[in-house]
């Protein structure tokens, strides 16, 4: 597994986009690391795209259950489930 630390340096001061292409290319030479799709899931919720972020935190999740992306996984579903639509056009 790579380096929390070491992805985050990768990834600073990038665009979104240009960090993601990072993080794919590091996943598909080891698609087992949790912590790379944990970071992908975190840049991927900074740009709104709550799907596709929640899908990399499952991923991150099953590889490691006791590692970062379950624990975004489960703040992410507790932020979804408080969302409510309602109060956004009343």
């Amino acid at each position: 597994m790579a380096d929390p630390h070491y992805i985050k340096q990768l990834t600073d001061g990038k665009k979104p986009e240009e960090a993601l292409k990072i993080i794919d290319a590091h996943i598909a030479t080891t698609p087992d690391d949790a912590d790379l799709w944990a970071e992908k899931g975190k840049i991927l919720w900074k740009t709104g795209n709550r799907k596709d972020a929640i899908t990399a935190y499952e991923t991150s999740a099953q590889i490691d259950p006791k590692g970062a992306g379950a624990l975004l996984l489960e703040h992410s579903r507790s932020i979804m489930d408080f969302f409510c639509t309602d109060l956004l056009n009343p």
